[in-house]
């Protein structure tokens, strides 16, 4: 049953402005200052208004004796959506959809019933007050991408394009069902933002099924000023394209903060202003998307949503710093990848393939060449350890230390005469013999180094004899026989040698007398007679 306006004044629950209901009725139930529709409106074939079915709820209005008004998220054709908050669960808010009975189908709660995607709300409750039906959603945000553009002016594509990309998402879903369903009034009110920045998309009041077999319902043939696509508006029939005719009007309103011209206007000649030319920021690749989604021609539209959000997805791959800058970005760059200069100065795209490709191979480069720079700098340091400890000043080698006393210890005075060899210190003997020359021992001796050296040196002056004792107390040990050779040897690398072990004492014998007259003493003889 029709409403007439009533005398009381009326608040508008968008921008909280009070007027008459006569003043609202003669603006065709529309908000003075803000021009929102704050009435469900009963509408005659022909277009004129024949009355109400009732005005929109203000903030504070309880419905159901459960869930309070907090605020208007939209308003449609045939109802409008609010955001309550649950009075039996403190701090829950929903999403509460009204929709007058005389315009309520049954179909929606049929469809949604079918539907399960993240980006759709579920059905939690449904109840009738007063004349209206009322659908619970399950929603957990407070706005949608009409307040954000009207609090912002217009949003920077930056911030827009995830949630253009989830609303493409969402359309894909809808239409790979079989037969495919076209939502049929995609516009900024009936895309809720929840607080994780995520989408959902409401109102499938008018939607339908893509059949050629079913006719289009008496209420699905609404549409939206500025957001419905020609073919909806004339009524020769709707397909998958025109839900991206809807797409592209509510990506224009969005970055533009202006509602494109209406399609029967644009039929009869009016001109759809590009959105570059109100937001420079934008890029030419998605300003060039916008108006081919916006052609009236539906042969002439991206024929998949895929393909209308994937210069989205491109784009977001792109410097967002360059975007806000105002960089010019080509849609080859986007689409085909960097374009290079070939013979006769043509172009031709570098696959993606391509490009990661070159990217991994440049990725193994570094990493090789710093694998090489390790191994370099290791070996380096490990032939200069090496040189340091086995060639550096090896004719400087210091003699081998002895287990016996320093050369400084020895005695200074050994009292050896002009023709006599002393005999070492430790010699089994008390005296040294008189001869008139060396004698060689022979090999199976057990002379001393020391004895031997001094037995094969020639007899000096005593003058002489200090320092000749004092030099080779210097390069002998007492306890180890060494055996210096006659020309010095070249310097030669080698380990450090483990100690040779000391001789044996050779058992004193006793002087034996020949036949001869020679008395035999060990190591040297001596005559007597």
């Amino acid at each position: 049953m029709n409403e007439t306006a009533q005398e009381q004044p009326r608040t508008c629950p968008k921008c909280d402005q009070p007027d008459s209901a006569d003043a609202i009725a003669q603006n065709k139930y529309r908000c003075t200052k803000c021009q929102y529709e704050i009435a469900h409106i009963d509408t005659a074939p022909n277009g004129s208004i024949r009355g109400i079915f009732g005005w929109l709820k203000g903030v504070g209005d309880l419905i159901g004796d459960r869930y309070i008004i907090q605020t208007v998220l939209g308003k449609g054709g045939f109802g409008a959506t609010y955001l309550v908050e649950d009075q039996r669960v403190k701090g829950k808010r929903w999403a509460l959809k009204e929709i007058p009975e005389m315009l309520f189908d049954e179909y929606e709660v049929s469809l949604l019933s079918n539907l399960d995607h993240p980006s759709i709300p579920i059905i939690v409750d449904r109840f009738n007050e007063k004349g209206m039906v009322y659908l619970v959603l399950k929603f957990g945000g407070s706005r949608t991408l009409a307040t954000e553009c009207k609090r912002l002016g217009r949003i920077v594509f930056t911030d827009l394009k995830d949630w253009i990309v989830q609303v493409g998402q969402v359309l894909e879903y809808l239409h790979s069902r079989n037969p495919p369903i076209i939502h049929r009034d995609l516009k900024p009110e009936n895309v809720l933002l929840d607080d994780e920045n995520r989408i959902m998309l409401i109102d499938f009041g008018i939607a339908k099924e893509s059949s050629p077999n079913e006719m289009t319902r008496t209420l699905g043939r609404a549409a939206s000023i500025g957001f419905s696509p020609p073919e909806q508006v004339m009524g020769t029939g709707t397909d998958i394209r025109s839900d991206i005719y809807s797409l592209a009007a509510t990506v224009y309103f969005a970055v533009t903060g202006q509602t494109p011209v209406a399609a029967h206007e644009r039929v009869s000649g009016k001109a759809l202003t590009p959105p570059k030319q109100i937001a420079p920021e934008l890029p030419d690749v998605i300003d060039n998307m916008i108006l081919k989604g916006l052609s009236l021609n539906v042969n002439e539209r991206p024929q998949t949503v895929a393909e209308f959000i994937g210069v989205f997805s491109a784009v977001s791959q792109v410097d967002e710093e360059a975007l806000l800058s105002g960089k010019t970005v080509q849609i080859s760059d986007l689409q085909f990848g960097p374009v290079i200069k070939t013979q006769g100065n043509r172009s031709q795209p570098i696959s993606r393939s391509t490009i990661q490709y070159t990217e991994a191979h440049n990725s193994s480069i570094k990493k090789l060449a710093i694998l090489l720079v390790v191994v370099v700098v290791l070996f380096s340091a490990f032939a200069g350890g090496a040189y340091w400890l086995f060639f550096k000043d090896g004719s400087d080698e210091v003699p081998i230390a002895s287990a016996g006393p320093e050369p400084e210890s020895l005695p200074r005075e050994t009292g050896i005469a002009e023709g006599t060899v002393p005999a070492a210190m430790d010699s089994p003997f008390s005296a040294p013999s008189v001869v008139s020359k060396p004698v060689v021992p022979s090999a199976d001796s057990g002379l001393s180094a020391l004895e031997i050296l001094n037995k094969r040196r020639p007899v000096q002056p005593e003058s002489d004899s200090k320092s000749s004792v004092n030099k080779a107390s210097q390069t002998l040990d007492s306890n180890r026989v060494v055996q210096q050779p006659s020309t010095p040897p070249k310097p030669v690398a080698r380990p450090k040698p483990k100690p040779k072990p000391q001789p044996k004492p050779i058992a004193k014998t006793e002087p034996k007398e020949d036949n001869s007259g020679w008395v035999i003493i060990p190591g040297q003889t001596q005559k007597i007679r």
